[in-house]
Formats: C-alpha cells, sequence, structure tokens
C-alpha cells in the first residue's frame, strides 16, 4: 500500500469525525470565497461607475463613510465649471430608492443634458423632459418586464417610463434615471449631490486639475480616479473584506480546533498500530509525516467543499431580488490562492502537535498498550 493511500485510508475509518473537521474549516473558507467575491465585484462596478462615460474623474465628499452617503453642496457644480481646464462639470444624486417591491433599487438623479457626459446610450424612447418622466436601465427593464409608457412608483411617486438606456455598468443599467430635481425633492436633499463628474479640456493636466480641486476645497471635496483613491477615502469595502475575515478567522479556529481534536482521538485508538509501524522500522520522522498528511488532506478537502461552498453561497445572494443590480461576484485567481492557502495552514496547525505525539510514541510501550 503506497503512503498516499495509507493516509486516504486512515481518514476514511472515522468517515464521520473527518466530515466534522472538514465542515468547519470549510465554513470559514466558504465566508472567504463569498463575501471576497462580492466586495472585488462591488469595487470593480464602483470604479467603471466613476469612470463611467467620458468623465475624467469624479469628485465626491471627504470624510464621508461611503460613497452612497456622499453630500456635496450643487452649487459646487457651477464653481468647478466655471474653471478654465473644466470642459464640463456636472452633479448627480445617487440613492437608494423603493421601487417595485425593492427597497435598495438604485435611483439617480442627473440633469437631462448631463446624460452624455455620463456614457448614457438611449435604446428606446427618448430623454426624460419632465419631472415626472423616467429612464430605466436596460436590466431593470428586462428583469421586471416594464415598457415604455407604463406607469412605475419610485418611492411612493408615479412616474411614466419615456427611454430604456444602457451604460454598460451593472450599478447603473440596473437602476433608473430621473429628473435631478425630482430625485431630491424625494430624498429631501434639496440643493444637494453625490458625486459631481468632471470632463477636462483637451491638453489639460488632470493630475494638476484633481491637486486644485483637493486645495480649493480641502477637507470638503475628494477626488477619484482609480480604485486605490476611492478605498483610501471610503472605507465601505474594507468593511466589507474586514468583516469576511474577522468572520472566517472564527470559522477557521473552530474549524483548526476540530483537526485538533480529530487528529488527537485518531493517534490516541492507533497507538498500538503506531508501535507496530515503528516496530518495523518506521522512523519517528515517518510517523510525523503521516498524521501531518491526514492534517493536510483534511485541509486540502475543505478547501474544496469551502470553494463549492462560497461559489454557491454567492450565487445564491445575486438572485435576491434587493441584491439584483448592486452585487455581481468576482472571481479572481488571487481569492482562490488564499483561501486554499489558509485551508492548508489550518490543517498543518491542527495536526503539528498531534503528529509530535504520535512520533514520540516507543514501540515497546505501544506493543503493551490497550
Amino acid at each position: 500500500m503506497s503512503f498516499t493511500s495509507l493516509v486516504l485510508k486512515n481518514l476514511w475509518r472515522h468517515k464521520i469525525r473527518s466530515l466534522l473537521a472538514i465542515t468547519g474549516i470549510s465554513l470559514g473558507i466558504a465566508t472567504i470565497i463569498a463575501l471576497g467575491a462580492v466586495a472585488d465585484g462591488m469595487e470593480q462596478n464602483l470604479i467603471a461607475t466613476l469612470r463611467s462615460g467620458k468623465a475624467d474623474f469624479s469628485i465626491g465628499q471627504a470624510n464621508a463613510p461611503m460613497i452612497i452617503l456622499s453630500s456635496v453642496p450643487q452649487a459646487r457644480v457651477a464653481e468647478i465649471a466655471r474653471w478654465e481646464e473644466v470642459e464640463q462639470a456636472v452633479g448627480a444624486l445617487v440613492s437608494f430608492s423603493s421601487f417595485q417591491n425593492n427597497p435598495y433599487f438604485m435611483a439617480i438623479g442627473i440633469e437631462p443634458e448631463a446624460l452624455d457626459l455620463g456614457g448614457v446610450t438611449i435604446l428606446q424612447g427618448r430623454p426624460f423632459a419632465r419631472e415626472d418622466e423616467i429612464l430605466l436601465g436596460k436590466m431593470t427593464a428586462g428583469t421586471l418586464n416594464i415598457s415604455l409608457g407604463e406607469s412605475v412608483s419610485l418611492d411612493a411617486q408615479r412616474l411614466r417610463v419615456v427611454g430604456i438606456y444602457e451604460t454598460g455598468n451593472l450599478f447603473q443599467d440596473a437602476g433608473a434615471l430621473l429628473y435631478l430635481p425630482t430625485l431630491q425633492k424625494l430624498k429631501n436633499r434639496s440643493g444637494e449631490i453625490t458625486v459631481i463628474l468632471v470632463k477636462a479640456k483637451a491638453g489639460a493636466d488632470l493630475n494638476r486639475l484633481t491637486e486644485r480641486v483637493e486645495r480649493a476645497y480641502k477637507n470638503e471635496l475628494v477626488t477619484l480616479r482609480s480604485a486605490e483613491e476611492f478605498n483610501r477615502n471610503y472605507q465601505s469595502l474594507s468593511l466589507v473584506r474586514a468583516g469576511s475575515w474577522l468572520v472566517s478567522l472564527l470559522a477557521l479556529v473552530i474549524g483548526g480546533i476540530g483537526v485538533v481534536n480529530t487528529m488527537m482521538m485518531s493517534v490516541f485508538e492507533r497507538t498500538r498500530e503506531i508501535g507496530i509501524l515503528r516496530a518495523v522500522g518506521w522512523r519517528r520522522w515517518r510517523v510525523l509525516q503521516l498524521v501531518l498528511g491526514e492534517s493536510l488532506s483534511l485541509g486540502m478537502l475543505a478547501a474544496l467543499a469551502g470553494t463549492l461552498m462560497g461559489w454557491a453561497l454567492a450565487r445564491a445572494v445575486v438572485l435576491l431580488p434587493q441584491a439584483r443590480g448592486l452585487i455581481a461576484p468576482a472571481y479572481g485567481s488571487e481569492l482562490f490562492l488564499k483561501a486554499l492557502a489558509l485551508s492548508l495552514v489550518v490543517g498543518l496547525l491542527g495536526g503539528l502537535y498531534p503528529a509530535y505525539r504520535a512520533s514520540k510514541i516507543l514501540p515497546q510501550e505501544a506493543l503493551r498498550y490497550e
């Protein structure tokens, strides 16, 4: 019998115990995969939103807890638009609204003349021209089977659908666009916007322009051009990742304890067997390898099970009506490698002490053991 076959046979001899240890570790791995994929997907879509259309960069409130809670005085749009380096500056109000029983629907208030800068392409119908009109993203219209001319309710306000649009961005295509004053009134945020989209004139130095914005409105406004700038100024995604790692760590600790218990019980029950192996010539290092091989195998099996569980969990979250359009999991190879590494580390650490105890068993004592 090969060494690998012996390792797997030993695990199979105590199926229930091995399964419990694998389950403990896989729960932590599933959390890492699911929440990590969600956070990565949200980051990619947020960055795509900031870079949407023809805008060179976006401006948000400094020190806001998250971009959706950013509050910028609408007067700043006209002030920045007058700068000689700026070709166009427009403001937008982004907010969660209640729409068709979804309380987390993405609604964006914007002026009609700013649609082009926002990268909005009208697929059907026309842009809104009045305060009681609305544009629906193609994902929203398709998912809810809403057609042009229908009346919809947004925060209890009846609005008529006059157009279907596409931007190529998940957040926006799964939301709706409406007249800025309408959304400001619905949200009781008169004179406020969430972000300013800025397009610089040809030949303008973007670095100098963004520095001028932050210098002129120090501690009030920040410019956003990259993922690094977004994460530096808004901690929402960092909090998601921190929460996922905290929950995962707890699950992995529990899983590690399960591995220790499983391997210690295995070593205790196989004391006589290990003594026989020592008596026929197995060295301590070989016994150590055997027990560590079993614990690492538990970690690898847990990594596989946890990855499948995490993928299924992330997919299940996407199917929720409240999450549709806000979450699109991104599964990067780095995420899976981290999960595999952590699973193997937990398996290794969980097997170290039992392996040490097994390697210290003396043949003559083990053979007398009953």
